[in-house]
């Protein structure tokens, strides 16, 4: 059950957006922070704490230069001589200092003294990453360190570190340089990660997933305890991308780890197993509650197997893995899945009983707050398109009921809603009509919650919010775009509209039947109901902002975020463009911008549109 794992998730959402390749700039504190324990170059304490804002000593920098290096595997922290009068065979860190020194990437003091405890200063952390990557003294012009500390700005390892020359070196800092090392090219050309035998992307860049899949075990599934599989001493915990306690880990979680970090998830789906393929004594994927999990484990094709507990019509869980694998399969009645959410479809579903026999049920789809979209059997005709509906499970039935509606009220502010606090891995759902949209905590920052924009609101034995029902009230749920054309007829028997407008730069065109709009040309917000459009809205402006940044713009002291889908274009020679957000930023005093949005920020609205005119 090794080494199942294609996809890192945290942060997801805190993880879901960072690029492949190793880049300080480009990259989350969190993940750089998880290659770097993965590896080994830095752990965490007993709690998991990084403790990024400690200087490092000279001892801890040793340590970590072997980490980094081909002698990872080979060196025992105590030495069996003492390789300083300072430093003796029995100190935690006299293999490291004895092999770093021996490999020449840090030296000791006239006197025969190598001061363990000393602070590292950016010129003996820099010269030591650039001796890993096999420079040596004849590679440096100039006196020391001015030459040293030329190479490595030219190499691009100082992306994110802030100390400065005769500086102290904090885990912080020391944590983005060697991030950097690992995507620097070493002496001879290669990548410095690829030297260490981590792999290499399509676009010849270092892939992080490689770093951590290489140091990685697992999947493994906790049926007793987390200590049953792996002593977690002084181990960093993740659980569903967040940083956690071992404490949080729990029965059926899947469980992945590496000599310095522990990564768990709770991500379980749970229905009606419905096929198998190529077939049920040799399954290699199956669908269950409608969607198809390839098996990732001997372990999980046996038990969905003819040989195995569970059979085709059967209730069952499957336990996945962080790449959505299914590594374990458990009946129902074991242990079951939580569902809430919002009937986006209704139908009907062919399913099979406990001697194969084929038969025809009526169905739900249901967009979960896990983000998912799941068919479940439905056979009460009063479970509607709209309805938000929870399920349960038993061992030969789905249960589909009505959510009953609960509510809660208060400014968001990182992870508390009022007075309440939301769990790391709160799942959300906004919701409008028939449609469902999975957002995350830091989309609701700022934003004010009143009791009619929530519908249901789960917690957890220690208060915490775990699930949220929100009703359209991030405004995500519709399309926005700019109408460049509006023909509209108006006749005795009927009335019509064709209207074609820019959505990221691509052109479309809807028409209505019975009704004309009235709309203008100009950005707008689009309601589509059956691939007909229903209304128009015009949005509000922002012109001529103070200020442009990554996350939006700033005009008389207040602020506007941009939408994860904003569009900037530019307009010229009456035609739009799509313009890069670097672009409009980079050159911001050589434009007229208007920006457009739906509604205040406290209400949860976003900047939609950008239009840039050239000055």
């Amino acid at each position: 059950m090794k080494k199942f794992f294609a996809a890192l998730l945290a942060a997801a959402t805190l993880l879901t957006s960072a690029p492949a390749a190793l880049a300080a700039s480009d990259t989350s504190d969190a993940v750089i922070e998880q290659v770097i324990s993965a590896i080994g170059i830095m752990v965490g304490d007993g709690s998991g704490n990084m403790n990024l804002d400690k200087s490092v000593s000279r001892a801890e920098y040793a340590k970590m230069l072997v980490a980094a290096s081909a002698y990872k595997d080979k060196v025992s922290a105590v030495s069996n001589s003492s390789p300083f009068k300072d430093v003796p065979y029995t100190h935690w860190a006299a293999g490291y200092i004895k092999t770093a020194v021996q490999q020449g990437w840090l030296t000791g003091y006239l006197d025969g003294t190598y001061r363990p405890s000393g602070t590292v200063t950016l010129e003996e952390a820099a010269t030591g990453c650039l001796k890993l990557l096999g420079y040596t003294a004849e590679d440096f012009s100039g006196s020391y360190p001015y030459g040293q500390l030329a190479l490595y700005k030219s190499l691009h390892l100082d992306t994110k570190v802030t100390a400065s020359q005769g500086g102290t070196m904090t885990r912080r800092n020391m944590m983005y340089l060697f991030y950097n090392l690992l995507s620097a090219d070493a002496k001879d050309g290669k990548a410095y990660a690829e030297t260490l035998g981590y792999g290499l992307n399509a676009s010849g860049e270092v892939d992080y997933l490689s770093v951590l899949s290489e140091t990685m075990e697992g999947p493994f599934v906790v049926t007793d305890s987390l200590s049953a599989i792996v002593s977690a001493g002084d181990k960093t915990v993740y659980r569903n991308g967040y940083a956690s306690t071992t404490d949080a880990v729990r029965k059926y979680d899947v469980v992945y780890y590496t000599g310095s970090t522990i990564w768990a998830y709770a991500n379980a789906v749970t229905g009606t197993y419905q096929s198998a393929s190529p077939s049920a004594a040799s399954p290699e994927s199956v669908v269950v509650a409608g969607n198809t999990y390839t098996l990732g484990t001997s372990e999980a094709a046996l038990e969905l197997s003819t040989l195995g507990g569970l059979n085709v019509g059967d209730i069952v869980t499957l336990l996945l893995g962080r790449d959505g694998q299914a590594v374990a399969a458990l009946p129902a009645s074991d242990y079951a899945s939580s569902v809430a959410g919002l009937v986006t479809a209704t139908g009907t579903g062919t399913y099979y009983n406990a001697v194969g026999n084929s038969y025809s049920s009526p169905t739900i789809t249901v967009a979960a707050t896990d983000g998912g979209t799941y068919v479940y059997p439905c056979s009460k005709t009063s479970i509607e398109e709209g309805d938000y509906v929870s399920i349960g499970f038993g061992s030969s039935e789905t249960d589909v009921s009505i959510l009953k509606s609960t509510s809660i009220s208060g400014k968001v502010a990182g992870y508390t809603v009022g007075t309440k606090t939301m769990a790391r891995d709160v799942r959300i759902l906004d919701t409008r009509d028939a449609s469902a949209k999975r957002i995350y905590a830091s989309r609701l920052d700022g934003a004010t919650l009143d009791s009619g924009d929530v519908r249901y609101c789960a917690t957890n034995a220690a208060g915490e919010i775990t699930d949220l029902i929100l009703k359209d009230f991030t405004g995500d749920l519709y399309e926005y775009g700019i109408i460049t054309s509006a023909k509209e007829q108006s006749g005795e028997m009927s009335l019509s509209g064709s209207y074609t407008y820019l959505v990221s730069g691509e052109k479309k065109t809807l028409s209505t039947n019975g009704k004309t709009l009235g709309a203008s040309y100009g950005p707008a917000r689009l309601t589509i109901e059956d691939g007909q459009l229903s209304s128009v809205r015009a949005l509000e402006t922002v012109k001529s902002p103070d200020t442009v940044t990554q996350l939006g713009v700033t005009k008389d002291d207040a602020s506007y975020l941009f939408s994860d889908e904003c569009a900037v274009y530019l307009y010229a020679n009456a035609g739009y463009s799509l313009l890069s957000l670097t672009e409009l930023r980079n050159n911001f005093s050589s434009y007229n911008i208007t920006c457009y949005y739906d509604k205040e920020t406290k209400d949860g609205g976003r900047i939609r549109i950008v239009v840039a005119r050239a000055k």
